[in-house]
């Protein structure tokens, strides 16, 4: 229904809808209309009408749907908005590249794309069908929809069903509008007869159009046939399907075959593409197809008028015909497009059991998918596993080939099932070492590592075994046992792995065994050791291991270098390894807080656990929540900190053995800083009992020693003090040069013995600490040290500088912490009473981060071209973005501009 008629009945809804393309336009917002309801009711009638406004007030307009059949081709609506139109967003070179791009990518690069687009205009995105839309769409517009916040952008979606309509209210700074539409009036419906017949409807025509029920798609289909009968009023149908029907059947046999073909296709279909598929089909039957109604035809494409006519065409044909008509166009794409992903969707249709044929597309399919979207390829290798009977020559093989696809898409359960089937019916044992193999890396990627361990020690038990496999299985269990037993056992294992591996020379026994080895060296607290093993894993991974090694270089004070790495993690991303992208990010977010950039750290926290709810994963979201945590206890907020390490403890599809600690140490924490010593104590004891031989790297963060000794000396728990000062100086022994361990292992030698001058020596070695917290820690000291000894203003001048340094971070906790021992002893400051609390609204509430943002976006800078400039992640400056539009009560890019210039204004008058 797209005749330029008016839209009876949609007055209120559009009216709502040209609001927000006017508010899009004058104000430079953003904005999402969401039009939902039944089929037929005129969702893409009201879609086209806001398009079609849109474009007579100037936006650029790009549209499209998503097509039942396309919804095993990942991120096709959305990638197809950038050709669009007659002005498209992108050339035809660019848009040829997008398809096999892994999402993260594929969102920052269209992302990039719109962002240019908006800058010279406002832009009008419409996508119809989003009932239809395959899972990397949905993550897509998940992303880009707050990605492009503060831009001229209107997102015009529509849907059956509202499921969306939660996610899209919440984005925060989008307008979004919610159009529900609802069947037509009586008095609609009589006025939509009248637009169509030229006259006023008689009363039996309004009777006939009773049974439409107010959906407008099935009034128009009776209202047309009672224009086609010349008021033949009992040759109109009463119900649409039965008007349908009778129009098939009245068709010669191959135009019928044509419709149900195109019926099928589920997509549009160019003629000359219909005419190889069928080749009886001549112009004039073509004709005829368009002449009946139910199809039309645009610039040598025919499709269906509606998809109610396209899915009452399809329910109305045999099923035996359906299946032959899936596997002919299957058929077509693979021999003559070389389509084989929309092949795949219609063997997926039409797949029985026992059909080698569709089993091996699925399966290829499946292996084309994995790296773009792994939940789609581990459904259609099941498909395909579960096509052939174990008794079919080829079963072995293609199970095989599935497992590979399930395993590397970390679909765990999926996994096993299809081993074990396997297992169960092979007998070498190379074969059987070889399946064990790729079931490994799943299994210690869903973090399930003691049956990982079970699985690889019976493997090793059998008889006959090869030597690469067995160095294989040898490294995959010393993989697994770095989070199932003491760091020096576990090093000890992987040391032995690495040594099998290496004597058969076997790349995938090294590449494991290296991680192995570099996972048991960061749990011993042996950075370089374990700098040694990630960087030797670059050349066999590629940068799927790079954000270990920057956390090691972080590990070793040597942020320049890991800053670097992050740097040229960014530009190169394009090219990474997309399961890396969020582990880069995490490194960014560590390299944030142990650098004192607390906002950024905090911003970077959130960006990344907003993309695991984008992903619908809990990959680093855990450690994000840690750290967001530990800004808000810096910040003095304890109920927050409370309710975020909480939420992190629910997280249930994290691994164990990281939260493990995790949670402990960050819930002892907040109860010392709530005065409550003897919970901490009694939460944080068997931590430190456990520490020097820890199953994760938590304990051997420098920073943490320092905590674990200023609650026990708080608590009164000399041992516990003592614990922390032997780990302390465990991790310095382990990190020779390192002047992070160096410095807090003297430090706190010092406080526990009151060792003034060793005290003072720790300041010295912490002053040159690149993390600034840690110089804090050394000044603090040494200060209360000197003001122990009677050295009143020699103490002041070091407390005076830990302030600083702590006020500069934003650690307020730690800063009240140091100006108290000062009032103590009887010092006053005029920047204590200027150390007011941060207003909540206007420019002065914004962070020196948040400004930093501001400025730049204020001045023309995409979120990627200040993510560039300010060495941080897009997730982060979106992050900052959305907390400046919050705090200046601004909701566009061009009201950021104009209160920058506001502000800068003002800051200039009193020079004159």
């Amino acid at each position: 229904m797209v005749e330029s008629r008016p839209l009876r009945g949609r007055s209120e809804q559009l009216g709502l809808a040209l609001s927000a393309v006017r508010r899009v336009r004058a104000v430079g917002a953003s904005g999402v209309v969401l039009v939902t309801g039944a089929p037929g009711i005129g969702k893409t009638a009201v879609l086209t009408e806001i398009c079609r406004q849109a474009a007579v007030q100037r936006f650029r307009v790009a549209r499209t749907k998503c097509d039942e059949i396309e919804q095993v081709s990942p991120g096709a609506p959305v990638i197809a908005v950038l050709r669009s139109g007659r002005d498209p967003l992108i050339s035809a070179d660019d848009y040829e590249h997008l398809g096999q791009i892994e999402p993260l990518v594929l969102a920052d690069r269209i992302a990039t794309y719109l962002e240019k687009a908006a800058a010279g205009g406002p832009l009008v995105i419409a996508i119809d069908d989003l009932h239809w839309a395959d899972r990397v769409s949905l993550f897509l517009l998940r992303s880009l929809i707050p990605r492009l916040i503060g831009l001229p952008v209107l997102w015009v979606l529509t849907s059956r069903d509202r499921r969306l309509k939660s996610e899209l209210e919440s984005v925060d700074h989008v307008r979004f509008h919610h159009l529900l539409l609802t069947p037509l009036t009586a008095p609609d419906l009589a006025a939509m007869a009248h637009d169509r017949l030229g006259g006023v409807p008689s009363r039996h025509t309004q009777q006939l159009l009773a049974p439409s029920d107010g959906n407008p798609f099935l009034a128009v289909q009776i209202i047309d046939g009672i224009a086609r009968t010349a008021g033949r009023e009992d040759a109109v149908p009463a119900e649409f399907t039965a008007a349908i029907h009778r129009r098939l059947s009245e068709l010669d046999p191959t135009v019928r075959r044509a419709v149900e073909l195109l019926a099928v296709a589920g997509r549009p279909l160019p003629i000359d593409d219909l005419v190889l598929l069928q080749p009886e089909l001549t112009p004039e039957l073509v004709g005829d197809a368009i002449v009946s109604g139910l199809v039309a035809e645009t610039s040598g494409t025919l499709s269906f008028r509606h998809d109610l006519i396209r899915e009452t065409v399809y329910a109305a044909i045999a099923g035996r015909i359906v299946r032959e008509l899936h596997l002919r166009i299957a058929d077509h794409l693979l021999r003559v497009a070389g389509q084989e992903l929309l092949a795949a969707s219609h063997v997926k249709a039409a797949t029985i059991p026992g059909d080698l044929g569709s089993a091996l597309i699925l399966t290829s399919a499946a292996e084309q998918l994995t790296s773009i979207s792994p939940d789609d390829a581990s459904e259609l290798a099941m498909l395909a596993f579960g096509t052939l009977r174990p008794s079919h020559d080829r079963w072995f093989e293609i199970g095989r080939r599935c497992l590979a696809v399930v395993a590397r898409a970390q679909h765990v359960t999926e996994t096993l099932t299809v081993a074990d089937q396997l297992l169960a019916r092979a007998d070498e044992a190379e074969v059987i070492g070889q399946i064990e193999t790729v079931t490994a890396r799943a299994l210690w990627l869903g973090g399930r590592v003691a049956e990982l361990t079970e699985r690889c020690d019976r493997v090793l038990r059998l008889p006959g075994l090869a030597p690469v496999i067995a160095a294989r299985l040898t490294a995959a269990r010393a993989l697994a046992r770095t989070r199932l037993v003491p760091g020096t056992a576990a090093a000890e294992g992987a040391r032995v792995a690495l040594e099998t591996a290496r004597t058969v020379g076997d790349q995938e026994a090294i590449t494991l065994a290296l991680q192995a080895s570099g996972e048991a060296a960061k749990n011993e607290g042996r950075h370089q050791a374990s700098l040694r093993h990630f960087r030797d894993l670059r050349p066999l991974l590629g940068t799927s291991y790079l954000a270990e090694e920057i956390i090691a270089l972080q590990l070793l004070d040597r942020y320049e270098h890991a800053q670097t790495l992050l740097d040229q993690s960014r530009r190169d991303s394009e090219s990474a390894v997309e399961g890396a992208l969020p582990a880069l990010a995490y490194a960014q977010v560590w390299q944030d807080f142990n650098l004192g950039r607390l906002d950024d750290a905090d911003a970077g926290a959130l960006g990344l656990i907003e993309l695991g709810r984008q992903l619908g994963t809990s990959v680093h979201a855990l450690e994000a929540m840690m750290i967001h945590a530990a800004v808000l206890l810096a910040r003095g907020d304890y109920e927050a900190a409370g309710r975020q390490i909480e939420a992190a403890a629910r997280l249930t599809d994290a691994d164990e053995n990281i939260r493990e600690p995790a949670v402990p140490l960050m819930r002892g924490w907040l109860a010392a800083t709530r005065g409550d010593l003897d919970r901490a104590t009694a939460i944080l004891r068997p931590l430190l009992d456990t520490a020097a031989e820890s199953r994760t790297f938590w304990p051997w963060w420098p920073g943490w020693t320092a905590v674990f000794y200023e609650i026990g000396t708080a608590a009164g728990e000399p041992k516990f003090a003592r614990q922390a000062v032997d780990l302390a100086e465990l991790g310095a022994e382990r990190n020779p040069g390192v002047i992070s361990f160096q410095g807090l292992a003297l430090n706190l030698r010092g406080r526990a013995e009151d060792d003034l001058a060793l005290v003072a020596r720790s300041a010295e070695v912490l002053a040159s600490s690149p993390r600034p917290a840690l110089l804090a820690v050394g000044a603090a000291s040494y200060g209360r040290a000197l003001l122990a000894a009677g050295d009143r203003d020699a103490g002041m001048v070091e407390l005076d500088r830990a302030w600083d340094i702590y006020h500069a971070m934003g650690s307020l906790d730690s800063r009240n912490g140091v100006e108290a021992t000062m009032r103590r002893a009887g010092a006053r400051r005029t920047k204590w009473d200027q150390a007011t609390a941060r207003p909540a609204t206007g420019w002065e509430a914004l962070t020196d981060a948040e400004q930093r943002v501001a400025k730049l976006i204020a001045v023309g800078h995409t979120n990627k071209s200040a993510a560039s400039t300010l060495g941080i992640s897009i997730n982060t400056v979106g992050t900052h973005l959305r907390a400046v539009f919050a705090k200046l009560g601004i909701q566009s890019r061009v009201q950021l501009a104009n209160t920058l210039h506001a502000h800068l204004g003002e800051s200039r008058e009193p020079n004159g």
